[in-house]
């Protein structure tokens, strides 16, 4: 279900008011670059001031306290489903380093910080969710690295590629290689 910029703002207000904030590492990161008012993916949150598994209680709590029923990821973290209106019904699905999910420190930390509707919100820079859709891999991943080239050669979308090739060397080696190798795939020359 579409929901609007003010209730994913609202939502992030809410989580951080309640100590849960963290960075925007999914689709959300180009949907917000190319303007867009009304979206409709889950929201992805790496978060940085709890654990998604170690602050499960925690995390039951504030969902209540924000009207927000918990669910599951599929890596097995929380996912909340919030309803704040009829119009207003978004899922924040929470992560962190576990498993195969792996996000360098650095893309954190150099998250660029927008504002929503009056709330600050980190998001990853587009290089860096660019090159993590290419380590992940997955066929909805490259469909999403081909859609995103076919924003870049139409101009709609602005990517750095010094920066793209700069930030590749935050992955080892066999890494680099890997994905280089997908994004050479969908068109996207590092």
């Amino acid at each position: 279900m579409p929901y609007g910029i003010d209730c994913l703002a609202e939502v992030l207000r809410r989580l951080g008011d309640e100590g849960v904030r963290g960075v925007i590492i999914g689709s959300t990161v180009y949907a917000l670059r190319l303007g867009v008012r009304e979206l409709e993916d889950d929201v992805d949150l790496f978060t940085t001031t709890i654990s998604p598994v170690f602050d499960e209680d925690l995390i039951l709590e504030v969902a209540e306290r924000i009207g927000c029923r918990v669910g599951s990821t599929e890596w097995g973290t929380p996912s909340l489903e919030c309803v704040l209106s009829s119009e207003c019904v978004i899922v924040v699905e929470l992560y962190e380093n576990i498993h195969d999910l792996y996000v360098p420190p650095e893309m954190l930390e150099e998250a660029e910080t927008v504002e929503i509707e009056g709330v600050e919100v980190k998001i990853l820079r587009i290089e860096d969710y660019i090159l993590l859709k290419a380590r992940a891999g997955r066929e909805q991943d490259l469909e999403t690295l081909s859609y995103i080239n076919d924003l870049i050669r139409n101009k709609a979308l602005k990517v750095d590629f010094k920066t793209l090739k700069e930030r590749l060397n935050l992955f080892d080696e066999d890494e680099q290689k890997l994905i280089s190798r997908r994004l050479s795939a969908v068109g996207i020359k590092v």
